[in-house]
């Protein structure tokens, strides 16, 4: 698989079908780049935009959920 299904099947645990929309979002906001090319050394600083933006609209505990699920992907 790559990193992006890896990271949507992460996401999509906690945000189902609202998952690529935000990984998208995340990647062109702030990596500034596609998803079809994140690769393992993008994963920190998606893990840290993802979990800010998951911890203001869904709370602390999904947000540690996702978090814990990105860095695994390491």
């Amino acid at each position: 698989m790559t990193i992006e299904k890896d990271c949507l099947a992460v996401l999509a645990e906690d945000l189902g079908p609202a998952a690529k929309t935000f990984l998208e979002r995340q990647c062109r906001l702030h990596l500034r780049k596609d998803p079809a090319t994140l690769e393992k050394a993008d994963i920190d600083e998606l893990t840290k935009w993802c979990t800010t933006e998951i911890q203001i609209a869904l709370g602390a505990q999904i947000a540690e959920n996702v978090k814990k699920g990105l860095l695994a992907l390491k």
